[in-house]
This record gives C-alpha cells, sequence and structure tokens, in this order.
C-alpha cells in the first residue's frame, strides 16, 4: 500500500505533467490517490455490478430495460488525468487527419 507521503505527490500537478512525459514504465509500480486502496477500488466495483443487477431486475420479469445507473466517480492521479488528455488530443489528431485524407 502506498504511503501518504507518496499518494499526495501524485496528485501534485507539476509533478504528474512530468510523469506523464515519460513512457509508462512496467517497473514503475502506479500509485493509487490519496486514501483509495485496492479495498475502496473493490467497493466501488461492487456496488457498481449491484446496481446493474438491480437495473435488470425489471427486464428479467417482462419489463422494459430501465437507463443504466452513472458510474461511481474514479479518483484519479494528476499523472492520470495528465495521461488521459495527451491521449484524447492524439485521437482527436488522428481522427480528423483521416477525415480530412493526410494521414502518415
Amino acid at each position: 500500500m502506498d504511503s501518504w507521503y507518496q499518494s499526495a505527490l501524485a496528485m501534485d500537478e507539476e509533478i504528474g505533467w512530468a510523469r506523464a512525459q515519460q513512457p509508462v514504465s512496467e517497473k514503475r509500480a502506479p500509485i493509487a490517490p490519496q486514501g483509495y486502496s485496492l479495498e475502496v477500488l473493490t467497493m466501488i466495483r461492487q456496488s457498481e455490478l449491484l446496481k446493474e443487477i438491480i437495473r435488470a431486475l425489471p427486464a428479467v420479469f417482462g419489463g422494459k430495460l430501465p437507463p443504466p445507473f452513472p458510474p461511481e466517480p474514479r479518483p484519479q492521479t494528476a499523472e492520470q488525468r495528465f495521461r488521459d488528455a495527451i491521449e484524447r488530443i492524439e485521437l482527436t489528431d488522428a481522427v480528423n487527419a483521416l477525415l480530412s485524407g493526410t494521414h502518415n
């Protein structure tokens, strides 16, 4: 389990930006956001699965399937936020290049 200090550092924007610029290392273990352990994330996932079962029950008895529940919010470290932003920008650029017909 990560220490509170490491978790707090993971939330720092400058450190997150610097780490997001580096390639992902298999040796470096990801740091969980402050206050979120594997047990907490597992309980959030169990809660979402239970909501999905509750949502599906009316359809089992011939009713209409209601809309899905919104997912529980997941905390992200600064590095994860920056990596997601970089990935979104790269994906948008690739789609725009494909649509304009000027892909490499």
